[in-house]
């Protein structure tokens, strides 16, 4: 023969009722937090993504603008537009391809005498100095886009 023990109900048992009524919102509480958690990560993470997307967009901006720059610089040369000596500033538009355009974009250009030794030979010429300046503060990022030799 084996001995069982009685069947006895679980309410019957002392001490089991008042355990489980502690622990009756154990689970809810548990899965809240782990929710507030996922949230505050979540937003941590649009917002670090969102933020590489606004630096995305000033690159590709000044990106554009130099590329401009370079092309207007080799296809007009550099000196176009600078006097023979001292300094002049101008102010044009920059095209960036389609109907994107800076406008009021400074080009600045002085001439500096410089001389050239080669060889114990002397050569005294002069050298443009150019300077571009954009200020697109939704295109380029806070501050002044600024391209010099």
């Amino acid at each position: 023969m084996t001995a069982t023990s009685p069947s006895v109900p679980h309410a019957c048992v002392p001490g089991r009722s008042a355990r489980r009524r502690g622990e009756r919102g154990d689970a809810l509480i548990e899965s809240l937090i782990a929710m507030v958690l996922l949230g505050v990560i979540g937003l941590g993470l649009v917002y670090a993504v969102s933020r590489a997307m606004v630096a995305q967009k000033y690159q590709k901006g000044q990106s554009l603008a130099i590329q401009s720059i370079r092309a207007d610089l080799q296809g007009a040369g550099v000196a176009n537009g600078c006097p023979a000596t001292g300094a002049s500033t101008s102010s044009s538009n920059l095209s960036l391809g389609g109907s994107l355009q800076v406008s009021g974009v400074q080009k600045t250009c002085t001439i500096t005498a410089v001389t050239v030794t080669v060889n114990g030979v002397a050569k005294a010429t002069s050298l443009p100095q150019i300077q571009y300046a954009a200020d697109a503060q939704t295109l380029f990022g806070p501050g002044t886009l600024t391209v010099s030799n």
